[in-house]
């Protein structure tokens, strides 16, 4: 048991972090419908949490999408491209090898 101790202890904290995200992940999940407009139809509380206001962007991630605030999204557009260059660090060893 000595020494698969510190992988069980790993795993457990592991999983008690998969769990906690989870927890807050689909604790926030609602069913949406779409009105006649087809416009998809976001409960309040989610609105809230994700500071969405009347003007939205929505943003393709491969094969998943983010539901931005237009204003929230623009301003992290810009510190991501601020903190790209001034970045010092190089790229890691995936980001090295991407190609589009």
């Amino acid at each position: 048991m000595g020494s698969h101790r510190a992988e069980i202890v790993a795993f457990i904290e592991h999983e008690s972090v998969e769990r906690r995200v989870q927890r807050l992940l689909l604790g926030h999940a609602s069913e949406c419908q779409m009105d006649n407009a087809g416009r998809l139809l976001i409960a309040p509380v989610l609105r809230q949490h994700a500071g969405l206001t009347k003007e939205v962007m929505l943003v393709g991630q491969f094969n998943k999408f983010e539901l931005w605030d237009e204003t929230t999204w623009y301003q992290r557009v810009k510190e991501d491209i601020d903190a790209e260059q001034s970045a010092t660090g190089e790229l890691s060893e995936r980001l090295q090898d991407l190609s589009l």
